[in-house]
């Protein structure tokens, strides 16, 4: 319950929700419906370490996760507003729900950003095959029979892949037969070289239907790299600094405490190399640093996914 006669009611409710649960929380949006009772939109900031490993600086972040909890408070009728309260578990839970869409939200644009240097990459185009065959296929012959498509393709997953491309108009579907859809013609359009037209198509599938090939068809090489890449780069972006510099433990510390993976140095090495094989990292000595052109792209999606400060 507050009162309502006070100047800075947002004040008094955040206040009182830090007693009950934690100094993390904080009151996002504030606002008065037409029918009397009084919105509160809740969000959660959590301190993040982004010093620089060489010891240059001492920096502590709060990443503010919005949309945590949103209270309806009512008018009581003797000067004040009372709104039932969640739990401390379940406001717990949809914080953590919450940090997980972030991140999500920013591997994506991450996937998006990096497709071009991480595509050569053996893991990358191993799983993406099936997909590479199709869209290679279609521009060398149209239509194709989905018999013969799933033939020389042998294996299970060829329709899944066929429906998906389907559902996001790279191709249609039209009495048994294959053919480029709408998207894959604007493309074919305009290129003059298949690795032109190869490295568009896929790339413009991997932006339009990344959750689907990663969550529903288990492509999970689609996050792969970008994990480990924004194991770096989400620090750099919180901190708004391209020129930060991380050792290999604090990148580490990073995949742990965002993305709960316990990696092995060695393996986390290897992977720290194949992004700076591909130009999505560099390396500086024992510290990982960004590489410009992908640090501006990735910071400038995520500042309009307000991700970053």
């Amino acid at each position: 319950m507050f009162d309502a006669s006070d100047d800075s009611i947002a004040e008094q409710v955040e206040q009182r929700l830090r007693r009950r649960y934690t100094r993390g929380l904080f009151v996002q949006e504030y606002r008065d419906p037409s029918d009397g009772s009084v919105l509160i939109r809740l969000g959660f900031a959590y301190p993040r370490d982004v010093s620089d490993s060489r010891g240059t600086d001492n920096v502590m972040k709060f990443i503010n996760i919005g949309g945590v909890e949103t209270l309806r408070a009512k008018p009581t009728g003797e000067g004040h507003y009372s709104a039932p309260l969640p739990d401390r578990k379940t406001l717990h839970e949809t914080f953590q729900t919450r940090r997980a869409e972030m991140l999500d939200r920013l591997d994506w644009t991450t996937a998006k950003t990096i497709f071009e240097q991480v595509y050569e990459l053996d893991p990358v185009r191993n799983q993406l095959n099936s997909i590479v065959q199709i869209v290679k296929f279609l521009r060398k012959e149209s239509p194709l029979s989905v018999e013969r498509l799933d033939r020389i393709q042998g294996q299970a997953n060829t329709m899944e892949y066929l429906r998906v491309l389907s559902d996001f108009d790279f191709v249609r579907i039209e009495d048994g037969s294959v053919s480029p859809g709408e998207k894959i013609e604007a493309v074919d359009a305009v290129c003059s070289s298949y690795e032109e037209y190869e490295r568009q198509v896929v790339g413009q599938i991997i932006a339009d239907a990344y959750h689907v090939l990663r969550d529903e068809l288990d492509l999970r090489m689609l996050s792969h790299f970008p994990k480990y890449a924004n194991a770096y780069y989400f620090s750099a972006i919180q901190k708004g600094d391209p020129e930060l510099h991380l050792d290999t433990d604090a990148v580490r510390q990073n995949l742990a405490s965002e993305w709960n993976d316990d990696v092995d140095p060695l393996v986390l090495d290897e992977k720290l190399e194949q992004l700076q094989s591909a130009d999505v990292l560099e390396r500086d000595g024992a510290f990982v640093t960004a590489n410009d052109d992908v640090y501006e792209a990735v910071f400038n999606g995520a500042s309009e996914m307000a991700l970053a400060d």
